[in-house]
């Protein structure tokens, strides 16, 4: 007997009936029961099941026959539409409001048409998206991507809710980024690795002398650390000293003001180091503009991110590409791949970029 929930009694029949076609209780080409049958096994009343079969015919999993009843279709109509949710916090009405979610859509697009998913836009917990699509015989759901540091906890509480699903953790490198669950993965750039070629690609332009800059993105989110931590191997493996004063960090708030103030402020000190390193191109633009601002020439300056091409373009430093849609893309390969087990972190390589300096 159907009965209980919140989906319409014809939805979970029709469910039903799809799953027992899936079974191969109905094959191919062969008729269903009649609708006043359907009706008297389920205990509901015949309007009811011809609701339900009347959807298989809309879906195209059924046909009918003039006089002779309602058919299984063609197998190829049965295969369920595969699904995943995409848990963030921009906006549905917005999602291109700023660059990174730019680029994080970019790559969605790029995935889900390539590996046949569909992308299902979820702002609050997906937890009830996630039992919605379950409860359906229609969908296939395979996994969730969290595209926000602030929902890292929550995500991993979520993997462990359902372990049968994946999830894929985008961008950024957490604290406990190496406990995730069986079924979590972590898509990141690897940000260590590439300040270090950053570094080196610095030193092979004959600076010897740097100071950093460095944002505070609290006491969780690990990616810029990671980023100076890459910055600072570099140095000591090649000799160079640096100073813990030499390392310039505040927090994440109007950090191309700051690092203008920040920079103005070591210059008028007499400090002129050879290169400044920065954690992204905020911080760059900043520094490039103290320099201007106080007619100091003869100091490279590098970025990273790439998430503004004007802003390196303009000001003529060198950064570093953060592969965004890549981490998107291969999340989306990977939550397609019902046989492969991916790692719990993924790291992906960032590309320098090199400007013609002012």
């Amino acid at each position: 007997m159907i009965s209980g929930g919140k989906i319409p009694v014809y939805i979970r029949l029709k469910n039903e009936i799809l799953s027992d076609i899936r079974s191969g209780k109905y094959p191919e080409n062969t008729p269903l029961p009649a609708v006043n049958v359907i009706a008297d096994n389920a205990g509901i009343s015949v309007r009811t099941a011809y609701l339900a079969v009347q959807e298989l015919v809309k879906d195209g999993v059924c046909f009918r026959r003039p006089k002779k009843g309602t058919f299984v279709g063609s197998s190829a109509e049965l295969a369920r539409r595969a699904v995943c949710a995409v848990w963030t916090e921009f906006s549905e009405a917005s999602p291109f409001g700023h660059p990174l979610s730019s680029v994080f859509y970019c790559g969605i697009l790029q995935g889900c048409a390539k590996f046949g998913i569909t992308p299902v836009l979820v702002s609050e917990s997906p937890e009830e998206v996630i039992r919605r699509y379950d409860r359906s015989g229609e969908f296939d759901f395979k996994g969730v991507l969290v595209l926000d540091s602030g929902k890292f906890s929550s995500a991993v509480e979520l993997a462990r809710k359902f372990p049968e699903k994946k999830f894929f953790f985008v961008n950024y490198v957490m604290k406990k980024i190496d406990g995730l669950p069986p079924n979590m993965t972590a898509v990141v750039d690897d940000g260590c690795s590439g300040a270090y070629r950053m570094i080196e690609h610095l030193i092979s332009r004959g600076c010897s002398d740097f100071v950093l800059f460095n944002v505070d993105l609290g006491p969780d989110d690990r990616t810029y650390c990671d980023r100076i931590r890459g910055a600072m191997a570099a140095l000591r493996d090649y000799s160079v000293p640096v100073e813990a004063r030499d390392v310039i960090r505040r927090d994440r708030f109007k950090q191309e003001e700051w690092a203008f103030l920040a920079m103005t402020r070591l210059l008028r000190s007499g400090r002129r180091p050879q290169a400044v390193f920065c954690v992204n191109d905020l911080l760059a633009v900043g520094v490039c503009r103290a320099l201007e601002a106080e007619k100091v020439t003869g100091v490279v300056v590098a970025g990273y991110d790439n998430l503004y091409p004007h802003f390196s373009e303009q000001w003529g430093f060198d950064t570093m590409q953060v592969p965004y849609s890549q981490m998107v893309i291969e999340s989306l390969r990977l939550l397609s791949s019902d046989g492969e087990s991916p790692e719990r972190v993924i790291k992906l390589r960032s590309e320098l970029i090199e400007r013609k300096g002012r």
